[in-house]
């Protein structure tokens, strides 16, 4: 299937046979459309399609069913097959362009919307109450899109935007909430992950692992995995593999006698002074000092 570009508004609403309200964002009813294409937008865009099968969206038996939402970045694929919706189940399409929040608080903590880097199967599965809060939010976008261009509809617009958004992060926090259990098999999956990295000595050859060996390892999105793991324990991911360092560390000078500039050798230290002393910023005693409070 060949990947269908858009480029600005204007040709995404003659692509659905709309007509343009603003230059920079659109609200389409997908309800009667039957397209197939893969398509590529050069703009943001939510999708929400009502009631929804998992198929693609990577729903499990602990989500809720009443509607779903992905969001795209610019320039991300997606195939409309998966959006096709009807009179029982509605289906739309918002679009804006970066334009539109440029120069406006907004696009301040824009980044902090992360979930415009998710991928589709990470959906956001609302349920019924979301999902009223959600179409509040975009009747409220079409009804300042109908109400035409001034000096006032570039803040609004953007405005009634960032509501719709901040609700879905509160949305998807929730969801972190309710995931908890298979976030937990995952965190289990992590440490496995980073212990089998620390005991093989990877990190002398490859570095430190980031997030994107994580991601590909447990076949998530980085900036999936970056919140999921933030939710979960309180750190980022630089953070998280620091703790975990030190905690392998820990480990070796309790089950071995190798001297602490053995393990910074093998754990990829610059040199054994800095490993001593972040080993004490992190846990208040020197490598030697940690080994004899043990062996008490």
């Amino acid at each position: 299937m060949q990947i269908k570009t858009i480029n600005t508004i204007s040709c995404c609403n003659n692509y659905f046979s709309k007509s343009t309200l603003h230059p920079l964002a659109c609200l389409i009813d997908l309800s009667d459309i039957k397209y197939c294409d893969l398509l590529q937008l050069d703009f943001y865009s939510v999708w929400l399609k009502k009631c929804t099968n998992c198929l693609g969206f990577g729903r499990k038996e602990y989500d809720f069913f009443e509607g779903t939402l992905s969001f795209l970045s610019p320039n991300q694929p997606i195939n409309l097959k998966l959006w096709h919706g009807c009179e029982e189940v509605k289906s739309y399409l918002l679009c804006f362009h970066p334009s539109l929040i440029k120069h406006t608080p907004f696009e301040e903590h824009f980044s902090n919307y992360t979930f415009f880097h998710y991928r589709q199967n990470e959906a956001l599965h609302i349920s019924a109450r979301e999902k009223k809060i959600i179409e509040n939010c975009m009747n409220g976008i079409s009804e300042e899109l109908e109400w035409g261009i001034d000096e006032y509809s570039k803040t609004l617009l953007a405005g009634k935007i960032e509501l719709l958004l901040n609700y879905c992060m509160r949305f998807y926090k929730r969801q972190f909430i309710t995931r908890h259990e298979i976030n937990k098999s995952i965190l289990e999956k992590t440490n496995q992950l980073l212990e089998n990295y620390f005991l093989t000595n990877k990190v002398i050859n490859k570095g430190l692992p980031t997030i994107e060996y994580f991601s590909r390892m447990l076949g998530l999105s980085p900036a999936y995995f970056e919140d999921l793991l933030k939710h979960e324990t309180g750190k980022n991911a630089n953070e998280f593999i620091l703790f975990k360092r030190i905690e392998f560390v820990c480990k070796e000078l309790q089950r071995t006698e190798k001297t602490p500039a053995d393990i910074a050798k093998e754990q990829g230290f610059p040199s054994v002074q800095y490993f001593c002393k972040l080993f004490k910023r992190v846990t208040g005693y020197s490598p030697n000092e940690y080994r004899a409070l043990e062996i008490q």
